[in-house]
C-alpha cells in the first residue's frame, strides 16, 4: 500500500503554491479516472493517448511538489542521494497501483530486451514468493499485506541485494526514471549511501526525508484503480510479471487518439 499521505503545510507562505501543485495533480488524475476506456482495458488492451499524457502529467506534478517541499524546508541541502547511487534499488518496491504498472509496461514494452526484463522480474517475484510462503504453515490461507510476515519477507528479500530489473547496473541509473513508481520518488537519505544497504549495522537507524503524496491526491490515485476494475500484485516485480503475462501477453498496448481531436 502507498505510504501515509503528506501532512498539509503549516506555513502560510508555503500554503498557496503547495495547494496549486496539489490541484494540478488532482486535475490530471480526474481526467484519467473519467476516461471510459479504463473499464474496458482488460479486454480491449486499448487506451487513449490522453491516459499517458495526463498520468505522466500527474507524476511530473508530484516531482515538482517534492522539489518545492524540500527547497522550502531546506532539507534539499541535506540529502545525500545523487545520480548513480543505487544502494536502495535492491528494495522490493511495494504499493504499486494499476495505473503505474500500465504506464511502466507501456514505457518498456518497445525495448528489445522486454522479454528478458519479464524473465528477470519473474525470477525476483518467485524468490520473494518462496521467502514469503516459508512463513505460512501448510493449509493456512495466505495472509494479507497487513500481516507482519509480509514485511518480514520483504526485508529478507532485500538482504539478497538483488538489483531491480529496471536498474542499469553499469551506470547505477534507473531505466524507467520518468515513469518510476510513486514509492520510488518520495524517499531521500540524509545519511551516507553505505547506510542504505540492509547489511549495514545502522540500516534501521538511518535518517531519511519522505515527501508522501498529499491525502487528496492519494484518494484520486486510488479512484483511478477503481475505474480500471482490477489490480495486479502490489509489488513491482510481481505486478510487472502478472500484468505482462496475464493481461498483455507480451503484446503492445494499443494507444488510440481521441476521435474528437
Amino acid at each position: 500500500m502507498i505510504e501515509p499521505p503528506e501532512r498539509k503545510p503549516e506555513s502560510a507562505e508555503m500554503e498557496t503554491p503547495y495547494q496549486e501543485l496539489v490541484a494540478e495533480m488532482v486535475r490530471h488524475l480526474k481526467i484519467v479516472r473519467d476516461l471510459p476506456e479504463l473499464a474496458e482495458f482488460r479486454e480491449s488492451r486499448k487506451l487513449p493517448r490522453a491516459f499517458f499524457e495526463h498520468f505522466n502529467g500527474f507524476l511530473t506534478g508530484y516531482d515538482r511538489l517534492i522539489d518545492f517541499v524540500l527547497e522550502f524546508s531546506g532539507d534539499g541541502r541535506l540529502i545525500k542521494c545523487v545520480k548513480g547511487c543505487c544502494n536502495c534499488c535492491i528494495d522490493l518496491v511495494r504499493g504499486l497501483t494499476t495505473s503505474e504498472i500500465v504506464n511502466i509496461y507501456n514505457h518498456v514494452r518497445p525495448w528489445p530486451d522486454a522479454k528478458q526484463l519479464f524473465e528477470y522480474h519473474r525470477d525476483s517475484a518467485e524468490q520473494f514468493s518462496y521467502l514469503f510462503m516459508n512463513r505460512v504453515p501448510p493449509g493456512e490461507t495466505p495472509p494479507t499485506g497487513e500481516d507482519p510476515r509480509v514485511a518480514q519477507a520483504h526485508m529478507e528479500y532485500n538482504t539478497l541485494k538483488r538489483p531491480c530489473g529496471f536498474l542499469d547496473q553499469k551506470t547505477g541509473c534507473c531505466r524507467i526514471y520518468p515513469v518510476r513508481p510513486v514509492a520510488c520518488r518520495y524517499f531521500f537519505s540524509l545519511d551516507p549511501p553505505e547506510m542504505c544497504t540492509p547489511s549495514h549495522e545502522k540500516y534501521f537507524e538511518r535518517n531519511a526525508r519522505m515527501v508522501y503524496l498529499p491525502e487528496e491526491v492519494h484518494v484520486h490515485l486510488r479512484s483511478v484503480d477503481q475505474a480500471f476494475g482490477f489490480r495486479p500484485l502490489n509489488f513491482l516485480s510481481g505486478a510487472f510479471c502478472q500484468f505482462t503475462a496475464e493481461t498483455m501477453r507480451l503484446k503492445l498496448i494499443d494507444i488510440v487518439d481521441d476521435p474528437a481531436e
